[in-house]
């Protein structure tokens, strides 16, 4: 079963997310970025879903160290804001895709998909 690694400084949206993914994927949760910097490297995930706007390091923040980590593994931004700069950055520095909040479960089960598919399997 693949692990996914859900970020976001909101508990009741990272309890949400956790019970929509479970029985998919392994799910674990972070509410900081120092946090999922931590779950990252020791846990290794298929998949990050990463929140942009966190008190502390920004998900922008987050996604640079990590990808000084690996920059295999996939990381989609979720945030509130939709501007257009703030999805091109995303990508600039090297995320997977972009979701804008309030998301659509559906849209995120597919860029899920989309994303543990293209790495392919990992091996531990």
């Amino acid at each position: 079963m693949k692990r996914i690694l859900v970020v976001d400084d909101e508990p009741e949206l990272l309890e949400v997310l956790r019970e929509h993914f479970e029985g998919r994927y392994e799910v674990e949760t972070a509410l900081s970025g120092a946090a999922a910097i931590e779950r990252f490297v020791r846990q290794r995930p298929d998949l990050g879903f990463l929140d942009i706007n966190m008190p502390g390091a920004s998900g922008l923040e987050v996604l640079k160290l990590l990808r000084q980590t690996d920059q295999k593994i996939p990381v989609i931004l979720v945030t509130a804001n939709a501007e257009n700069a703030i999805a091109a950055e995303c990508i600039r520095q090297g995320a997977f895709g972009y979701v804008p909040k309030p998301f659509n479960l559906m849209y995120m089960d597919h860029m899920a998909a989309a994303a543990t598919e293209q790495t392919g399997p990992r091996r531990r």
